[in-house]
């Protein structure tokens, strides 16, 4: 039993050390599927195939497949959260495969099923993600209200990395719609924390969109400054293509500066690194802003098999921004030709296809609609089943609380049995302190007889004594006190005699004894006596 516990724990932590401590290592996606898919289904085994799912879209090759049976084993287990992450990696993926409606949909799927856990952290996760689908759709009223959400959670929790996410994604909405002051406010409070949290990654992200705005605005040594202070970050940090990418922005930098050699000479230099890694959306990207210059620089035939290419490829991974940013170039490519009639055709086409963004675009307040209604009725079910689940668990804590309740009860109560002990044996010890005293008083009042019975009796008449404790210069009260004594009289007896206190004849016991040189009532006794 105790292996069978522990297997699913073991097989997690196995495929995570597989999938993230090899980033340079290519991962056996298939050998890993196997070996997950023969494992009992447990909540571990979910987050385990998930993270598969995840390794397998950043070597290019989703595998829906792993996405689907993490899917249906969170459903059987009623692993909501788990439900959750896999529409919200779902709705990743299809983002990066340009199919942005369906990552809408997912992402929506996702944050429905979030909503229904105490996780707030994945809220917030899914949250930036719809921001950024949003934007990609140029929904920017959509996305800054996901971003803000997201901003508000990440705060409540105070995580940074959430919080910095956030506030990039809304500055980038500002830099979309040409707010430049307050693109920039943004982009700087997120350099602030990621400079908080040292974190280099993140630094390198916040420079390169200031950089941006600065290229917006015109301001081109600013842009390269902080294209710059980028890029030294992604050389001594390298991560991917990273450091291409730092390359592309220099490329754009240099294309608005009208350098359009050096532009290329930055874009040739982002190719290969984009090749080896399979960033098709930059490389289109490359490819196009290759051609563009070249068609600047009259270089018409090779700016063709750049822009061709470029648009080849955006065609193939669906990459809207691509495909009409090389419409554009083949336009600009057709007339410096000559060939207007080409010009119009592709003009066009451009016009064609970007109307048909448009009407994609105009459908995402129906998809909206339509993802709430068929989540609920699809995960009913689920939805009972959870709450059932959440019933259970919670009568589980209601019965811990009350045994902790009767083992916090029973505890005060044995600690107010020992105290009583504790108390009843004080009692007695205080008894039997009271017992000693009274003997000493009575041994006492022995040795006082004998010492009487030593002592002459005319010797010891009041005169005398009255004569002796002149010689000692005794109060009245000293010698009042001092006759009680001799009597055998307690200190509260005598206390209660001469109508004082404790104190009082405990501080006239103390002067007699001081002024007769004596330590206690038998030598004082003694001493007035001889």
């Amino acid at each position: 039993m105790k292996k069978n516990y522990y297997l699913p724990i073991l097989v997690f932590l196995f495929v995570s050390v597989n999938i993230f401590s090899q980033r340079h290592k290519k991962v056996n996606i298939d050998s890993v599927f196997t070996q997950l898919k023969m494992q009992p289904n447990t909540k571990e085994k979910v987050d385990a195939l998930i993270n598969l799912y995840k390794q397998s879209g950043k070597q290019r090759e989703t595998r829906e497949d792993i996405a689907e049976e993490a899917l249906t084993i969170a459903e059987k287990l009623y692993y909501v959260k788990g439900i959750g992450k896999v529409y919200n990696r779902k709705g990743i993926a299809a983002r990066y495969n340009q199919d942005y409606i369906k990552s809408i949909e997912n992402h929506k799927k996702a944050l429905l099923y979030f909503e229904r856990t105490t996780d707030t952290f994945q809220k917030i996760k899914c949250l930036n993600s719809l921001g950024v689908t949003y934007r990609k759709l140029n929904l920017e009223k959509e996305a800054f209200n996901n971003y803000f959400k997201a901003l508000k959670l990440a705060e409540a929790i105070d995580n940074k990395k959430s919080i910095s996410m956030a506030l990039n994604g809304i500055g980038n909405v500002f830099l979309n719609v040409g707010e430049y002051d307050k693109a920039l406010y943004y982009f700087k409070k997120g350099l602030e924390i990621e400079l908080l949290t040292s974190n280099t990654r993140g630094q390198e992200y916040n420079l390169a969109n200031i950089g941006e705005v600065f290229l917006n605005k015109k301001k081109y040594d600013s842009a390269l400054f902080y294209f710059g202070k980028s890029y030294e970050l992604a050389k001594n940090h390298p991560h991917k293509e990273n450091l291409a990418i730092k390359f592309t922005l220099f490329g754009l930098l240099y294309k608005q500066k009208g350098e359009y050699q050096k532009s290329n000479s930055y874009y040739k230099r982002a190719m290969p690194i984009l090749k080896k890694y399979k960033n098709k959306r930059y490389l289109a990207k490359s490819f196009i802003n290759v051609g563009d210059n070249l068609v600047k620089l009259n270089q018409t035939d090779s700016a063709y098999v750049y822009i061709k290419k470029g648009l080849k490829l955006s065609k193939l991974i669906n990459s809207k921004e691509n495909i009409l940013s090389a419409y554009k170039s083949l336009t600009d490519y057709y007339k410096k030709k000559g060939n207007y009639r080409e010009a119009l055709n592709t003009q066009q086409s451009a016009s064609a296809f970007h109307d048909s963004i448009v009407n994609e675009v105009s459908q995402k307040s129906i998809v909206s609609t339509q993802i709430a209604y068929e989540t609920y009725k699809k995960d009913q079910k689920i939805q009972e089943l959870a709450k059932v689940k959440n019933e259970i668990q919670q009568k589980a804590k209601t019965n811990y609380k009350r045994f902790m309740f009767s083992i916090l009860i029973s505890l005060l109560v044995i600690a107010g049995l020992v105290y009583f002990v504790f108390l009843i044996r004080k009692n007695k010890d205080l008894e039997i302190q009271q017992m000693n005293t009274e003997l000493q008083n009575y041994l006492l009042k022995i040795e006082e007889l004998k010492n009487k019975s030593k002592v002459k009796t005319s010797d010891f008449n009041e005169l005398s004594i009255v004569k002796k404790l002149d010689e000692y210069e005794l109060s009245k009260r000293e010698k009042e006190v001092l006759k009680y004594l001799s009597q055998g009289l307690s200190n509260s007896e005598i206390a209660k005699k001469m109508f004082v206190s404790n104190n009082t004849i405990k501080t006239h016991i103390s002067h007699i004894y001081a002024k007769l040189d004596v330590k206690n009532r038998i030598q004082a006794i003694k001493k007035i006596a001889s």
